[in-house]
């Protein structure tokens, strides 16, 4: 009998305890860590490798709108109507109806802009045709906040 042999029970009472405990091992996407985690989605181990991995993200999107910048105008067109939205909220008197209104308008505002983005990606339109849309939208927010 191997020395190995002798552990077995107690691998396998260990690892019956994680599964109770709801854990299970992961490998962390970012260190290569192995590390306990709560389910199966973790891909990250600590603060560190999440603040690492926004990081990267980030990179990646800023390289991405290097190459299309109609995703940046897109981001900050969106940045706009919620700063419009959120004064609106603040501003003492203002119809509340009004206010559905312009959040209403918001949502089909972002579901028209992917619907667009994806007619640029996919080639059945410019992104000439996207930025100008963009810039008409930011017109639409103004009318709609104005009091």
């Amino acid at each position: 009998m191997s020395a190995y042999a002798s552990l077995y029970p107690l691998i396998t009472y260990y690892l019956n305890r994680l599964n109770d405990w709801g854990l299970c091992f992961q490998h962390c996407k970012v260190c290569g860590k192995y590390f306990l985690a709560k389910s199966q989605r973790y891909e990250l181990c600590s603060d560190k490798c999440r603040k690492a991995q926004a990081l990267q993200n980030k990179r990646e999107f800023d390289e991405r709108t290097r190459e299309n910048h109609y995703d940046l105008l897109y981001k900050n067109e969106c940045q706009n109507w919620l700063n419009k939205i959120n004064r609106a909220k603040n501003t003492s008197g203002f119809p509340a109806d009004r206010l559905e209104n312009i959040q209403a308008a918001f949502a089909d505002f972002k579901k028209e802009a992917l619907q667009q983005k994806r007619a640029v990606k996919t080639g059945t339109a410019s992104p000439k045709e996207f930025t100008d849309w963009l810039y008409q939208q930011s017109n639409v927010i103004v009318e709609l906040t104005d009091y």
